[in-house]
């Protein structure tokens, strides 16, 4: 009897160990398992891909890609089924080519007495995705600390802040 709960195990088992989220930081890619659901009969597992440079995204989607053919290989049969599809995309590479729009935030957030602080989100923003629909899209802060977790909080003065920041924008 084939059990699919044990086949997604299989498939994320032999993903490598310290290359996800908890144990990268700055520039390095990651294999994020954002859900496992399943049983004997089905299982399924979602995973969030990301890298900062489109080839090592690319090596990282071609990898997951021959796990599953290996996973199938190693039962003989389409046991598991990959749906790859891309999501966000590195907009440095759209900023770059923009880099009036930064200056413009980074103005308005030095006339908002705020200290800008530039470097990389390791995450995927809906600013992302409009960048590369033509939109391009800097991250500005929020004030938030701790994302993506049970502690995340932002303080009233920070959001405070982050709404003069626009509001500079929209009256550049």
């Amino acid at each position: 009897m084939i059990n699919a709960a044990l086949i997604g195990c299989r498939i994320n088992e032999l993903l490598p160990k310290k290359e996800t989220p908890r144990d990268t930081e700055g520039y390095e890619g990651f294999y994020h398992l954002t859900k496992m659901e399943g049983n004997v009969e089905n299982a399924h597992l979602d995973y969030i891909i990301r890298d900062f440079d489109k080839m090592s995204f690319e090596k990282r989607k071609n990898f997951i890609t021959s796990i599953v053919e290996s996973v199938n290989a190693e039962y003989g049969s389409e046991v598991a089924k990959l749906d790859l599809y891309d999501e966000y995309y590195n907009m440095l590479e759209v900023l770059n080519e923009n880099k009036n729009v930064v200056d413009i935030a980074v103005k308005a957030i030095l006339k908002a007495g705020v200290e800008p602080i530039i470097e990389p989100i390791r995450g995927g923003t809906d600013g992302a995705r409009l960048s590369f629909m033509g939109l391009p899209c800097p991250n500005l802060f929020t004030g938030g600390h701790n994302f993506h977790g049970p502690y995340e909080y932002v303080c009233v003065e920070s959001m405070e802040k982050a709404v003069e920041v626009i509001l500079n924008i929209v009256e550049r």
